[in-house]
């Protein structure tokens, strides 16, 4: 698959609203601080009407710094919308929780192209990790949506799991489990910094990328795909880590434009600083427009293999099939739009010399 910059799509995050308490979300802390916002519908159509005028794509994805699924009648009224300009040409994209009813589900497969439901893997992850505290939930809702989408929508469904640091070593154990769900497409993210969850630890990366490559060969066994977002570009040289430097927006639920899912809420409640440099518009409500900051778009897209080669990045046999990584874990880790963390650095070119570049064999689906 071509490298991940090229998925040009607008994504609107829906609401800060969630059904479940994960113990490693950053959001609780946040919320506290600006209670729930759920996005003006106004907003997010005005951010649609711009983006498939600028765009021969006419790709919208939903996301959250919460649960989409939270906020499902302003989904239906956007996903309308766009359908209404975008026709038969609108490509749908959505992560969840998975914590949702058989009509939403329904919902979901009549209209919605390409899904990842978010899910640590067997029962007993799901408990250690995504649900604690008061919360009351039903796991069997979680896991019969699996089966329903795995079942039917199989090339364009998959499950996204985060991975803590006492469970790296157990990734052929998740794919293994995800296979006996049917599921194909399985993607890892080792749990990494944020300053909103200081207390957090972080997974060590090299340690991750060390059991990701047998897991990797394991799943092509299986006649599944093992993903993680550091090998997103190994099927093609890139200029840009991903599309955050084109830069696609992001509409954020306190009305703001952000180029990446680690800016999901305005500049007001982003730490370090250097996420704030991912901010590059902000909603209008009185003149129902959106004002973009040509400057702010400039030096995003300045994040490239050009000035990170003068930099971090310099003489890194990786560079061209990384470009510098993902720019809202990097900002959060050093507070620095254009450094890089040496943790990623360290797996990703591990991950580089142990898979093979450049064969066509990564088909990202890019959760």
């Amino acid at each position: 698959m071509p490298a991940f910059w090229r998925k040009n799509q607008i994504t609107i995050l829906l609401t800060t609203s969630c059904n479940l308490q994960c113990s490693y979300c950053y959001m609780p802390k946040m919320r506290a601080e600006i209670d729930e916002k759920t996005i003006d519908v106004k907003f997010a159509k005005s951010g649609i009407a711009d983006f498939f005028r600028n765009s021969a794509d006419k790709n919208l994805r939903f996301f959250s710094p919460g649960e989409p699924t939270q906020a499902f009648s302003q989904m239906k009224e956007i996903y309308a919308y766009a359908k209404n300009i975008a026709g038969s040409s609108l490509v749908t994209e959505l992560e969840s929780n998975g914590y949702f009813s058989a009509d939403i589900r329904d919902w979901i497969f009549d209209n919605i192209t390409y899904f990842w439901i978010s899910c640590d893997g067997s029962p007993e992850w799901q408990e250690r990790q995504r649900v604690h505290g008061n919360t009351k939930i039903n796991p069997d809702m979680i896991y019969n949506n699996i089966r329903f989408f795995a079942d039917r929508i199989s090339g364009k469904f998959g499950v996204s799991a985060t991975i803590a640091e006492d469970n790296l070593d157990k990734q052929i154990e998740l794919i293994d489990y995800f296979h006996s769900l049917n599921v194909k497409y399985v993607c890892g993210k080792p749990i990494y910094s944020s300053s909103q969850k200081p207390n957090l630890r972080a997974a060590s990366m090299l340690k991750f990328a060390e059991n990701f490559v047998p897991a990797f060969y394991h799943a092509k066994e299986l006649g599944m795909y093992y993903q993680t977002l550091a090998i997103t570009n190994f099927d093609e040289r890139t200029k840009y880590y991903c599309q955050a430097h084109t830069p696609t927006p992001r509409l954020t639920p306190d009305g703001y434009v952000s180029c990446c899912d680690w800016a999901s809420v305005g500049p007001s409640y982003l730490k370090p600083e250097a996420l704030k440099e991912l901010i590059y518009g902000r909603y209008d409500e009185v003149n129902n427009r959106i004002i973009y900051d040509e400057e702010q778009i400039k030096k995003i897209k300045s994040r490239n293999v050009d000035i990170l080669s003068q930099k971090g990045c310099k003489d890194c046999e990786a560079l061209f099939h990384c470009a510098g990584g993902c720019v809202g874990k990097m900002s959060a880790v050093t507070n620095d739009f254009y450094e890089v963390s040496n943790s990623w650095c360290e797996a990703t070119r591990y991950l580089f010399r142990h898979l093979q570049i450049n064969t066509g064999e990564f088909p990202f689906l890019h959760p």
